[in-house]
């Protein structure tokens, strides 16, 4: 699942609010809520439209929302591997791309 609970903290935190008041507001525990804040457990929808519901948002801006967090984070996960790999040996470019067809064959393999 996309980083729901990161993207429900921000957006949390955005409109001013403490875990204790979100919790009051959905009917649910402060502990609950943490846990999904911090992606350790996963939502039900009921208790996502009462989130929604307190933060004033659709369901469905919160999901682009958190969508649009992962395609960022992984935009710089491939900016970062380039980089890295930019700056290695010719012979070590070589050998991970290699190794990166070997795990690929595997995977259509597995798949």
């Amino acid at each position: 699942m996309m980083h729901l609970g990161q993207t429900l903290r921000e957006l949390r935190i955005a409109k001013g609010l403490t875990l204790t008041q979100l919790a009051e507001q959905t009917g649910t525990h402060v502990g609950n809520l943490s846990r999904i804040e911090r992606d350790s457990t996963n939502p039900s929808l009921d208790l996502l439209r009462r989130i929604a519901r307190a933060l004033d948002m659709a369901l469905s801006d919160i999901f682009s929302i958190a969508e649009e967090g992962m395609q960022k984070e992984e935009q710089y996960r491939r900016h970062v591997l380039c980089c890295l790999f930019s700056h290695l040996p010719q012979a070590d470019q070589a050998l991970l791309v290699d190794m990166a067809q070997l795990l690929q064959k595997r995977h259509e393999q597995a798949g």
